[in-house]
């Protein structure tokens, strides 16, 4: 039987549950210092930022596991990486709050 599911591409901004939107983006993750490097946007508006994160190598589990696309909430600095988990078609929610980074 040839997969039915849903096929309508995802759109490049989506609001959470509490109504803050976020968007995909692509994380890096820096496991020795601890940085988070977030590029957010297309071409034309990307935007970049450096965030702290005390458990560096929790964020990179779950990238390694990661089914969905990443996303990232600007206003709350939270990152939502979904996860696969048994029993649960549409994966599980790891939610990873960011500090700024100390200048340099």
């Amino acid at each position: 039987m040839p997969y039915q599911g849903d096929t309508t591409p995802a759109t490049a901004s989506t609001t959470e549950t509490t109504g803050t939107p976020t968007v995909a983006v692509i994380p890096a993750v820096d496991l020795f210092l601890g940085a988070v490097t977030i590029l957010a946007g297309n071409g034309a508006t990307a935007r970049t930022g450096r965030f702290r994160h005390p458990h560096p190598q929790l964020i990179a589990q779950a990238l390694a596991q990661a089914v969905r696309p990443t996303r990232w909430c600007e206003v709350s600095r939270t990152l939502t990486v979904t996860v696969a988990a048994a029993g649960r078609r549409d994966g599980a929610q790891r939610q990873f709050t960011l500090s700024r980074e100390d200048p340099a």
